[in-house]
């Protein structure tokens, strides 16, 4: 379906996606979760569009492109750049009140993250917009796990959100309820693919990182587990002190480690290869 087209309800997608921001609009304003990605960047044009009152924030992550920063900074001035810092009362002091970043992460957590020990994630990027309702450009095609997710996210659980999720409703579950961090999500267009995703783009004129013309599917932290081994090769190749950093964390890591004599690694070399899923003995 063209963004263009009518759906069920008579409207084309740019309307509902414009009457989602405007049913739900909280008195101060939503906080819209802004990544410099494809999707973040037609919800805050969504945003713009509908004349809600938000303030998009993003989250340096110390992992971030150079471009996607350099993207941001020169296209989009009004988003406010979010710098994740350690608790002032941290049991480590020489961290406490200090930013949070890749490299000091990794020997506080004792191992590198991993597709099923996301702490980065957790640090990083899911604790912001803490008490807001928050506005993201989540979308079903993205994943299996997302197309769970609908227009309107009430359910509690994720076994009542599959028994009342209605796939031919796009509007029954748009708000969802994040009780971890005290928050609400609103997913404007949860049921636009990406090929919709582009067209709007294009026929708004909507400004994109350039990364997206050079190869990139998805744009996301240098390294990320989550990625598949040949993507992230692609990364370090392109961005070499990044993976400089990475080792270098990883040294940390290991001298830590062996000071409490729990460490399963041995040199940040052999840390690296099996972080990368080249080796595939389990440490």
């Amino acid at each position: 379906m063209s963004i263009g087209q009518l759906n069920m309800y008579g409207k084309d997608k740019v309307e509902v996606a414009i009457e989602r921001f405007r049913s739900f609009e909280p008195p101060e304003g939503y906080y819209l979760a802004f990544s410099g990605g494809k999707d973040s960047s037609v919800i805050l044009e969504l945003a713009k569009m509908s004349g809600v009152k938000f303030d998009a924030h993003y989250t340096l992550t110390s992992v971030d492109p150079p471009e996607l920063v350099r993207f941001i900074k020169d296209n989009h001035p009004e988003v406010i750049f979010d710098i994740p810092k350690w608790p002032e009362d941290y049991k480590d002091q020489k961290l406490a009140g200090k930013q949070i970043t890749m490299w000091n992460l990794i020997p506080e957590k004792s191992m590198p993250p991993t597709r099923l020990v996301r702490y980065c994630c957790e640090r990083l990027k899911e604790s912001r917009g803490e008490g807001r309702f928050v506005v993201t450009g989540v979308r079903w095609q993205e994943s299996f796990k997302r197309s769970g997710r609908g227009g309107i996210e009430l359910a509690e659980t994720k076994s009542q959100r599959m028994r009342n999720f209605d796939p031919d409703n796009p509007d029954q579950q748009m708000i969802h309820n994040c009780m971890k961090w005290a928050r609400r999500h609103l997913n404007p267009i949860i049921d636009w693919s990406s090929d919709e995703v582009w067209e709007f783009i294009h026929t708004y004129n909507v400004p994109y990182c350039c990364l997206y013309d050079q190869g990139f599917k998805r744009l996301g932290c240098i390294g990320c587990p989550m990625g598949t081994t040949k993507h992230r090769e692609m990364e370090f190749r392109r961005w070499p002190k990044y993976k400089k950093a990475y080792l270098s964390s990883f040294g940390r890591m290991i001298e830590k480690n062996k000071k409490s004599r729990e460490t399963n690694f041995d040199t940040p070399e052999n840390t690296f290869d099996w972080w990368m899923e080249k080796e595939k003995t389990t440490l």
